[in-house]
């Protein structure tokens, strides 16, 4: 007897028989495997979902932090442009903001309505041609943690950078 084989049959002279496998050769995937599938998808889509949402948490929170940088270094330029009398009166607004617990707020508009900022003037070792200026800037993140950033100069009456 001779024998030919095509694929999963094996012909001998006119009778066809075929192997009996565990699944028919057309059968599709079952509930459960298709079910499995889904979850494992699911899992990749949110593993990459919280990742995506703590870069974009990091970049909101290094964009505030260059913008408040920003803020206060314009504010301190502004400062430094000040003549001494200036200073001195805007010293005075500082300590008669300070007895009524009020805040002196800095000149510049805020490139982010979250910022504020806050100028602490103090005179510096006792000495009446100098004065420690500390501007402060705070702003809460998405998540209500409070950040803040901070400058401190030194203003004398013969200007910023005189010693």
């Amino acid at each position: 007897m001779a024998s030919i084989v095509f694929g999963r049959s094996i012909v001998y002279s006119e009778t066809v028989k075929t192997r009996q496998t565990s699944r028919p050769e057309h059968a599709g995937i079952t509930l459960i495997e298709l079910m499995i599938g889904m979850m494992i998808i699911a899992m990749i889509f949110l593993s990459t979902m919280a990742t995506l949402s703590i870069g974009f948490r990091a970049s909101e929170n290094a964009r505030l932090n260059g913008d408040a940088q920003y803020f206060l270094e314009s504010e301190l330029e502004y400062i430094r442009t000040l003549k001494w009398a200036e200073i001195e009166t805007l010293k005075q607004a500082y300590e008669a903001n300070q007895k009524t617990s009020d805040s002196t707020k800095f000149t510049s508009i805020s490139p982010d309505p979250r910022l504020s900022g806050i100028v602490s003037i103090t005179a510096r070792n006792s000495r009446s041609d100098q004065v420690e200026v500390l501007l402060s800037v705070q702003w809460n993140d998405s998540k209500g943690k409070s950040h803040d950033a901070n400058i401190v100069t030194i203003v004398t009456k013969s200007g910023v950078t005189a010693s």
